[in-house]
């Protein structure tokens, strides 16, 4: 008689985006289809997964901490292998001077191998021969990134990228808040800005099929979505590649048909490509919310150009004052890059005194660094660190004036407000509210919190929207009284 074998666990870490959690949730419906078991903590598991990011310097360097700390579990619990996967893994891969930052797992693998990640998972369930720390950099790690995707050549990258939507097809594990759902129109990008790394990590920009995106998208209302997030390194060129045009407004008025009341929001959409058309379908229909998130990276005309935006101040200009025009009331995130090189006093206060007309409801700022392999790496990086964050603090601090100037005119209007939940513990808010949501112009995790007043709040059902007045305004957060 044969001794039953306990099915292998495993546990998942995923950083960065929510396209990386999108990833995530598909890496956990593929294993536990195929027979594996989900720990909550790393400690309890065979194998941990780190869905890594590899964006920017410090996303690496968050993702190589978390590998370390992973290491040192190893010591106490029954945890045998640690796994690098995602974009970390495939920035390396174009650029080997960045695998010391893998240095601490025992496995690295690459979006080419998701498909057969159960098998490697097996593998590593016993525990990998594991590499000194000092030679691990140099030698590689223990299952191969093979040199598949990303030659410069579209075809090459295409190949890729199509092979990869069909592990977006697979099954899919939710994590998080069920009532909140993010939902890939497409993976890759093409537009290749100077300094960005998309390209080399994602490969070129392939749009998974309509049909494909409107039938998830019932699958996620079906299981409780109230809100789905419509996400992509560049959304509003969904279609582009594969049907020869924007096909962005076709799938909006698709997903439109569906007998739902819930918000759809459009994330990450490319300036040069957010047409007149589109912003039209988003005003038709209450259900998409009047919402633009579309990173601008600077408004000198210069540096524009330099970074290869494509895209100048006065059309940039031009198209905010149409987007304003269109959805009237609604919201527009942005990011800027600050101590680009070459970035002069008088190119920065260009910026501050753009942001300070007061266009965005939500900014975030990146400091420039160089990205291997990148254009803009062979450029002398000449802006000082000192000045970079003086900068970053200075046009956050601009921002938040305009924040505060914009939420004070919020003050007695009433708003429609999602609820995501009871206040969690040890998050800091105004007295007398009891649960947090947010409304149609604040997306889940990035931008601020709407704190609704009434103990009644914290009873609410996460999903439930509700109507309610706004009594006060603080920074970046705003309260509510139903």
């Amino acid at each position: 008689m044969s001794k039953k074998t306990s099915p292998p666990v495993v546990s998942l870490i995923s950083l960065g985006c929510a396209k990386n959690t999108v990833d995530s949730e598909r890496i956990l419906g593929q294993l536990v289809t195929a027979g594996f078991l989900v720990a909550e903590e790393p400690a309890q598991a065979d194998v941990c997964l780190v869905n890594t990011c590899g964006f920017i310097h410090d996303s690496r360097e968050e993702s190589a901490g978390v590998l370390k700390e992973l290491q040192q579990l190893k010591a106490s619990g029954s945890l045998k292998s640690v796994v690098a996967l995602g974009c970390l893994v495939e920035r390396a891969q174009g650029a080997p001077e960045l695998n010391a930052f893998l240095d601490q797992a025992d496995a690295a693998i690459g979006f080419q191998d998701y498909p057969r990640l159960a098998e490697l998972c097996r593998e590593l369930a016993t525990g990998p021969v594991r590499k000194p720390a000092s030679t691990a950099a140099a030698e590689g790690v223990v299952v191969p990134v093979l040199d598949k995707r990303f030659s410069g050549l579209a075809g090459a990258a295409r190949s890729f990228t199509q092979s990869y939507n069909e592990f977006l097809t697979a099954p899919r594990l939710r994590i998080g808040s069920p009532h909140l759902a993010h939902l890939k129109i497409s993976e890759g990008c093409s537009n290749f800005c100077k300094f960005c790394s998309i390209p080399y990590i994602r490969g070129v920009q392939v749009s998974r099929p309509m049909e494909d995106i409107v039938a998830e998208a019932r699958q996620l209302l079906d299981a409780g979505a109230r809100e789905i997030g419509l996400i992509a390194q560049d959304s509003s060129s969904y279609g582009r590649d594969n049907y020869g045009e924007l096909r962005l407004p076709h799938l909006l008025r698709a997903l439109a048909g569906l007998e739902t009341d819930a918000w759809f929001r459009l994330m990450y959409a490319f300036p040069r490509f957010l047409t007149d058309e589109m912003l039209d379908v988003l005003a038709a229909d209450p259900r998409f919310c009047p919402y633009i998130d579309m990173p601008l990276q600077h408004i000198s005309d210069r540096l524009l150009i330099e970074m290869g935006r494509g895209l100048g101040q006065r059309d940039t200009v031009a198209l905010l004052d149409r987007i304003a025009a269109k959805l009237p009331g609604g919201a527009i995130r942005t990011t800027f890059i600050v101590g680009y090189p070459g970035e002069t006093d008088a190119q920065f206060q260009e910026l501050i005194d753009f942001v300070n007309e007061g266009r965005f409801s939500h900014v975030g700022v990146f400091m420039y660094s160089k990205e291997p392999r990148t254009p803009s790496a062979k450029l002398e990086d000449n802006v000082p660190l000192s000045v970079k964050k003086l900068r970053r603090d200075t046009l956050m601090k601009t921002q938040l004036e305009v924040s505060r100037r914009r939420l004070r005119g919020l003050v007695g209007t009433r708003v429609d407000v999602m609820v995501d939940g009871p206040i969690p513990s040890g998050t800091a808010h105004p007295k007398g509210t009891h649960a947090v949501g947010r409304t149609r112009n604040e997306a889940p995790e990035v931008d601020g919190h709407v704190f609704l007043k009434g103990r009644d709040a914290a009873r609410l059902e996460p999903g439930t929207i509700v109507q309610a007045t706004v009594t006060d305004a603080l920074d970046y957060d705003y309260v509510v009284a139903p």
